[in-house]
């Protein structure tokens, strides 16, 4: 994609890994565990001009835990 409409910059396509796990130990509590760019490439994920560009998120994980009463 192009940064801006001067079509002077442009973005290089990516495709990011994400995965999540799920461990139910009871009725009422489940386990998860989300990882985002599993594979911590590189990227860019916006850009608001030529010279505005933002990097995409580093390899990141998240543990969650749902109790239900």
């Amino acid at each position: 994609m192009y940064a801006s409409t001067s079509n002077a910059v442009t973005l290089p396509g990516f495709m990011r890994v994400d995965t999540a796990v799920y461990y139910r130990q009871s009725e009422d509590l489940l386990w998860q565990l989300n990882i985002e760019n599993l594979t911590d490439k590189r990227y860019y994920a916006s850009a608001h001009n030529d010279n505005n560009i933002s990097f995409g998120a580093p390899r990141e994980a998240k543990l969650s835990v749902h109790i239900g009463f």
